[in-house]
């Protein structure tokens, strides 16, 4: 009973260890747009997931159902109580969505932008007023560093505790020093490599993405080095760290920006290792591969104090971190940690447990 048998829908008390595909990563059934093929099968085996054994999807059979059904996981996995309810995006969209209807709004309507930077930092500063919740309570107990009860007036805000950086500089997130802080000590640390081939240069069909060459140069690099070395100087001196997401996202780049309101590049970002340890941003390339309407586009940015320049900077360092955190949740977290790990700690179930 403990492996399974591939037959059946798995309960939620149950301790069985039973393999099965991603077959659950679309939602066809609410939009054909939502249809996903499924990870793993005959050719390639892995990933691999536990299986639950819930029913098809009505408009694709290859795909199981997913709404209003919990996700059976055997017991001895399960999170408690209270920390699943930490963990469940639905309890705390419900939760706040009761709380204030306005939020709601903002969190269901995607077109629903923050019109400018003061909106945002208004969550911060100001909060949105919410009804009295008193001292008990779920959002009480598991929130407690948004939820702030001003003492003059006892009403209670949904007010968003700002990092420390914040409070020592507001517009920390601004600067290049922080921008390089974040390959290491953010989302993706591991994602930062050491520039031992140069020019830089895309491994990618030509003929399907347009021109390997970088639109990074060496005459930029010098420039920004400032002129203290040479790039193969740096390269020597393991000087120059790059943190590349040009060729894994180009061949999503065209699907990407099929839907409304999004754009996608693949990006490149080139740092200078200083003295003191820290990591200096050198330059930032930025491309959209070619496509049957217009032919490759691709451009470097570097840090600049022009009134033009200086934004097109700062954009181009939100592209690189969005990349980074996007890498990081589908590849490096993902992909790489519950993916590899999944089928041995089913295989350590099925074969070691008793």
């Amino acid at each position: 009973i403990l492996r399974g048998n591939g037959e059946g829908e798995r309960k939620h008390f149950e301790r069985i260890y039973d393999y099965d595909v991603y077959n659950d990563i679309g939602d066809p059934d609410k939009n054909l747009k939502l249809q996903r093929p499924a990870f793993g099968g005959e050719e390639l085996p892995y990933p691999r997931r536990c299986r639950t054994g819930r029913p098809r999807c009505e408009s694709d059979s290859m795909s199981e159902k997913r709404n209003g059904r919990r996700f059976y996981v055997p017991r001895d996995e399960c999170f408690s109580e209270i920390k699943q309810l930490t963990f469940q995006a639905k309890t705390l969209y419900s939760v706040l969505h009761a709380l204030s209807p306005s939020l709601a709004t903002a969190m269901a309507d995607r077109e629903l932008g923050f019109p400018h930077f003061t909106t945002i930092d208004a969550l911060f500063c100001e909060g949105v007023d919410l009804p009295p919740i008193g001292n008990e309570g779920f959002l009480r107990s598991v929130l407690p560093r948004v939820v702030k009860t001003f003492k003059d007036t006892g009403k209670d805000v949904l007010r968003f505790e700002p990092p420390e950086t914040i409070n020592r500089d507001k517009f920390f997130w601004f600067r290049d020093q922080e921008f390089a802080r974040q390959t290491l000590a953010g989302l993706n640390p591991c994602g930062i490599r050491l520039i031992t081939e140069w020019p830089l240069k895309s491994k990618l069909d030509p003929e399907i993405y347009g021109p390997p060459e970088s639109a990074i140069t060496t005459e930029m690099i010098e420039q920004e080095i400032g002129g203290i070395m040479s790039v193969d100087q740096a390269i020597k001196q393991k000087k120059l760290f790059i943190l590349d997401h040009h060729d894994v996202l180009l061949p999503f780049v065209h699907k990407v920006r099929k839907i409304k309101g999004t754009t996608l590049y693949g990006s490149r970002a080139v740092f200078f290792l200083n003295p003191d340890g820290t990591l200096r941003p050198l330059a930032i390339e930025l491309t959209r591969p070619k496509s049957d309407e217009k032919p490759q586009w691709k451009q470097a940015f570097t840090p600049s104090w022009h009134s033009t320049s200086i934004w097109l900077w700062r954009i181009a360092k939100v592209h690189v971190l969005a990349h980074d955190s996007g890498y990081h949740q589908l590849v490096s977290h993902w992909l790489k940690t519950h993916a590899v790990t999944e089928p041995y700690v089913i295989a350590t179930n099925r074969q070691l447990s008793v």
